[in-house]
């Protein structure tokens, strides 16, 4: 497949959503598994739409922009009736209002641009996936499990996806693969079920673009009630994701002060 196909490709895949687990991506997940460089290349495809993405849900108009704007636009299409064309020799001149209009309109759609330049150009110290964006995607690979799908951890893929050496996996555990074998959840049995509690350690290769923390952070919430933590450890990118009936983040917080030690 030519290299421009694969950017197209690359660049239709939404971060957050599991467009790559469509059957018209597979050519993609062939050419992921064993090309080192495209998946630093997705994966840095996948940060910036999902910086850019969170730039446009945050940041606000100054207040009383839009108002403004709209008046203008309304004071403009009342001025009157509009003269015919005729050829001008001399230079037209713009009321104060229009230029006002014009020059304000120009100045919100370069600061625009001027944001998105800055995230896609400038170094991060940190990952440019938000809380959001991570959370976004777990949320996607849990909705992706298949309950028939899971597998006995004593044939589980545990040399290419390690558990994580602060939580061990035990006999009564499971795994199954996710985003076409891209990505190992292992799920792990817990005694307390009448709380419906669920703890999933999700696990896929590091890229030399990932900025993960070396150890679970205080984590935070997923849109579907999940409380999610993500650091890197082992050139691996561990997601731990708990989820109770009563309280997701305590669940959290219990498993990473008894079970998780720093790195």
């Amino acid at each position: 497949m030519s290299s421009k196909r694969l950017h197209e490709m690359i660049d239709a895949c939404r971060p957050g959503h599991s467009d790559i687990d469509e059957p018209e991506f597979k050519e993609l997940v062939d050419e992921l598994s064993q090309n080192p460089e495209l998946r630093d290349i997705f994966t840095r495809s996948q940060e910036v739409d999902a910086a850019i993405r969170t730039t446009f849900q945050t940041v606000t108009l100054p207040p009383g922009l839009e108002n403004r704007l709209l008046m203008l636009v309304e004071a403009l299409e009342q001025d009157g009736d509009v003269a015919k064309f005729e050829p001008q020799t001399a230079p037209v001149e713009v009321s104060n209002r229009r230029s006002f209009a014009i020059v304000a309109a120009f100045a919100v759609m370069g600061t625009v641009a001027a944001a998105i330049t800055w995230l896609i150009v400038l170094p991060k110290p940190a990952s440019m996936l938000s809380d959001q964006a991570i959370a976004e995607q777990v949320d996607q690979w849990n909705t992706k499990l298949d309950e028939a799908g899971w597998q006995s951890v004593a044939n589980g893929p545990t040399q290419d996806f390690p558990e994580w050496q602060h939580l061990k996996l035990r006999a009564e555990d499971r795994w199954q693969w996710i985003s076409r074998q891209q990505v190992v959840c292992y799920d792990f049995a817990i005694s307390q079920r009448s709380n419906r509690e669920i703890v999933r350690l999700f696990v896929r290769k590091a890229t030399s673009s990932d900025r993960f923390p070396a150890s679970p952070s205080a984590g935070y919430p997923s849109p579907h009630g999940w409380h999610i933590g993500a650091w890197r450890a082992n050139n691996r990118v561990y997601y731990l994701a708990v989820k109770a009936e009563r309280d997701s983040r305590l669940l959290y917080s219990r498993i990473v002060k008894t079970q998780i030690s720093p790195a």
